[in-house]
């Protein structure tokens, strides 16, 4: 790939397919996972190639160890070390909290965290060795902000903020940011599934009295990648319209 290229775990919808599509047009090369949704991706990557932008997709699920290797292994080979990992990938399990199984709540640790782990680990040699790079965890506002039905959900993304504040000290000294990204309430699949009522009680809870949208998240993605957020590392920008001012 002739630019600075990005890894972006599970890229293929929501707000990952609207990250991938916004670093693109600002000049970078893609490579991003998905588990399940083959179409999509593939529909996503022929898109942006077909308007001479350079992207590729990986089938990987990304808390499996030997997948992620996997798909690292041969990134490094045909590219080189990335300019920066996006840890995007992950699931949500709702439910009250003495209703979550064991399995439920391992299950979503897996996706949400441990992938971040796993990515990160198989990654960061290369970039340690590059001695320039990002990383980025698209966390969530429920990570400091509590919500009913969310206590796996929240959990996972607070680990994330952790991870973030901890491997931006280790790894400042070589020239590797750190960030978290943590959105509110965004126009996705998950809260077109909102009824009505629920959907109209979260608004009333928004200063700026409106949902936001995937562009919006890709966007700040793209300043914290780029020049503007240079001297920026172990922080978490919110993305909410106010929800948790």
């Amino acid at each position: 790939m002739e630019n600075k290229w990005i890894f972006v775990s599970g890229g293929s919808r929501g707000i990952g397919a609207e990250i991938v599509s916004e670093l693109a047009r600002n000049g970078f090369s893609i490579v991003f996972t998905y588990r399940n949704s083959k179409e999509e991706a593939l529909k996503l990557c022929d898109s942006l190639t077909s308007q001479g932008m350079q992207c590729r997709a990986y089938q990987c699920d990304v808390s499996i160890a030997k997948e992620v290797d996997q798909v690292v292994k041969e990134c490094i080979s045909l590219f080189g070390a990335p300019y920066a990992v996006i840890n995007n990938a992950g699931i949500v399990k709702d439910n009250l909290f003495i209703n979550i199984e064991e399995k439920t709540w391992l299950d979503l640790m897996n996706n949400n965290v441990l992938s971040s782990y796993l990515v990160n680990k198989a990654f960061l040699p290369h970039m340690i060795s590059q001695g320039d790079g990002c990383i980025l965890f698209i966390s969530s506002v429920t990570a400091f902000k509590g919500n009913t039905g969310q206590v796996n959900y929240a959990a996972s993304k607070a680990a994330m903020i952790g991870m973030t504040h901890s491997l931006a000290v280790e790894l400042g000294r070589f020239n590797i940011r750190v960030n978290s990204i943590a959105p509110g309430l965004i126009e996705t699949d998950m809260s077109k599934n909102l009824s009505s009522i629920a959907y109209k009680n979260m608004i009333k809870k928004i200063p700026l009295g409106r949902i936001g949208s995937t562009k919006e998240v890709a966007m700040s993605v793209n300043f914290l990648l780029g020049s503007g957020g240079n001297y920026i590392t172990g922080q978490t920008l919110v993305i909410d319209g106010g929800m948790s001012a």
